[in-house]
């Protein structure tokens, strides 16, 4: 059998926090400050002593990383770690012109870091974008917009025989990206994947990994991809929201700027759930950091939710935007004398999925994040598509209310009345199913461990079952798929053995479910023998296969992938 050849992206790690800046749009690339005499002359050099240097030159004491490890940072992460993301705390209290001294200076070897995309474009014959007639081998976040995440062989380019003999074909490394966490979408001969906290969007040939070409954006970026296609009103493009709560639209062919548009409804949102096209639309999820800032005590907690937001796909004009819950207002004074808002929260980590019989679109919500607690936490919505209001909410936790004090049960963790702090958000993504009797259902996957299986006309129940035994790390995390008659559902849950009560079938792995009673038909558990620690996978993906039953595959850089044999 001819050697079936892989893509692999290898990962250029670097330390420091997330990535973002305030502002819109593409800019040209910021010229850094090199070592040397004029880089230790800089103002923003006073200013990392007086304000960072104890904890950032203390030996790795206090766990800060060091200051030779954040100058390998590119800008756009320093400027959003400090003004927006997990150093606002730390550097509220540093005058505004020595914070922009201090994001100029911090970055210091940036000018010599995107030397690398010039030596790996493609040469020139192979730079288009070839999209007309090309397969569309993903094109958002959940495969299609029900977000059953399955393909056929046919759609897919590779077969479950072929698994065994894939092997890397090329590499690509990305410096100055501390995470990846954004998949990309794969349109014919194109590859378009973003280097989330670099800000690049890259467009690749998926023959050789040769860059075809690259957008900058002046913030990192943060959600997955979605590839929209051309309308009469606008060429096709790549869209996707960044950690500042903009969505970015840019023209797929060429990689130039269509619009930007501020998702926001206060500083405190992010865009981390990719946004999905339909009917003209960019229908945007909006989650948040501010639970991050309440872990400070001295911190008026809590303003922020979450929202459904519609767009033009033509213009980036916003056309409804859909709230998960009423304005916070001043609640109490905490036990420390700061004021107290609510409620808050109930912020949007996923991806829509479209209903497009009903013309809805379904989200799945976090929990509250200060008091009181509302309807629409844990919960799964369903917004209208023309207006942007509730069809019908399902709450599958009550009063779950949990912010970055509850860990030490901080000022911002103490509320009146009854709640509890679970911290069980819908952070998966949903699947609109049609099963084997025609009827459709909504599908979701939650952080307790539970799935569950809605009406889509109004949200009732039809069927649950706890197969995880869930945690706020773990559960149904991030994603589920569907093959026609089975429900997979992967658990992040602790490896350890079941405790006195505890359903021993409960746990880490993929637990395959009957769609139409959602009982357990197989599951297969990481620490199986055949699946032995021998092999150091980079991968695991799940498979099905009615004759076999086998569940998972294992991607190995060192040697060819075998499968392992479900229970």
């Amino acid at each position: 059998m001819a050697t079936v050849r892989a893509l692999a992206l290898a990962i250029a790690i670097g330390l420091g926090a997330s990535a973002c800046a305030p502002r819109p749009g593409e800019v040209a690339e910021h010229t850094a400050h090199g070592p040397g005499e004029a880089a230790a002359e800089h103002p923003g050099k006073a200013v990392y002593e007086q304000w960072c240097a104890s904890c950032h030159d203390d030996g790795g004491r206090s766990g800060a990383p060091s200051l030779a490890a954040i100058r390998e940072l590119n800008r756009a992460t320093v400027k959003y770690a400090l003004e927006l993301g997990y150093m606002k705390i730390q550097a509220k209290d540093v005058p505004k012109d020595d914070l922009a001294q201090l994001v100029d200076w911090i970055p210091s070897a940036e000018g010599t870091k995107d030397s690398w995309i010039n030596a790996a474009r493609c040469p020139v014959k192979s730079r288009e974008v070839r999209l007309d007639g090309a397969p569309r081998t993903s094109t958002t976040f959940g495969v299609t917009n029900t977000a059953n995440r399955a393909q056929t062989a046919e759609d897919a380019g590779l077969t479950r025989g072929q698994m065994k003999d894939l092997e890397v074909a090329w590499v690509v490394a990305f410096p100055q990206t501390p995470t990846m966490r954004s998949q990309p979408v794969i349109v014919g001969d194109t590859i378009f994947i973003a280097a989330t906290d670099a800000g690049r969007l890259y467009a690749l040939d998926t023959n050789t990994g040769c860059v075809k070409w690259h957008y900058v954006s002046d913030m990192t970026l943060r959600s997955s991809l979605t590839f929209a296609e051309a309308t009469d009103h606008s060429p096709a493009a790549i869209i996707m929201g960044d950690a500042a709560g903009f969505v970015h639209a840019v023209n797929a062919k060429t990689g130039r700027k269509l619009w930007v548009s501020n998702a926001r409804l206060n500083e405190y949102n992010r865009i981390t759930g990719a946004p999905v096209v339909h009917d003209g639309k960019v229908i945007t999820p909006v989650s948040a950091i501010e639970v991050n800032y309440a872990g400070t005590d001295d911190y008026e907690c809590c303003k922020g939710q979450g929202a459904v937001i519609a767009f033009d796909l033509a213009t980036g004009e916003e056309l409804w935007t859909g709230t998960t819950m009423e304005e916070a207002k001043p609640t109490r004074l905490g036990r420390t004398g700061t004021q107290q808002w609510g409620p808050s929260g109930a912020i949007i980590w996923s991806t829509p999925i479209i209903d497009e019989k009903r013309n809805v679109a379904y989200a799945g919500t976090g929990e509250n994040v200060s008091w009181p607690a509302t309807e629409t936490s844990d919960a799964i919505i369903a917004y209208d598509l023309d207006s942007g209001a509730k069809r019908w909410v399902f709450q599958a936790t009550k009063a779950d209310i949990w912010n970055y004090a509850c860990g030490r049960r901080g000022a911002n963790c103490d509320w009146p009345g009854e709640y509890h702090s679970p911290d069980h958000d819908f952070g998966a993504t949903s699947m609109l199913i049609k099963r084997q009797d025609g009827s459709e259902l909504v599908v979701a996957g939650q952080k307790s461990g539970v799935v569950w299986a809605l009406n889509p006309d109004t949200g009732a129940l039809v069927w649950s079952n706890r197969v995880g035994r869930g945690s706020a790390n773990g559960g149904a995390h991030w994603g589920m798929a569907f093959d026609g008659t089975r429900i997979f559902a992967p658990m992040n849950d602790p490896n350890r053995p079941a405790t006195p009560g505890e359903n021993p079938a409960w746990g880490p792995g993929i637990h395959a479910l009957n769609a139409m009673t959602g009982e357990i038909e197989w599951s297969y558990k990481p620490n199986q023998r055949d699946c032995g620690a021998e092999m150091p996978a980079w991968w695991w993906m799940a498979l099905s296969s009615p004759a076999r039953r086998k569940a998972c595959c294992a991607f190995s850089m060192a040697r060819p992938a075998r499968s392992c044999s479900s229970t």
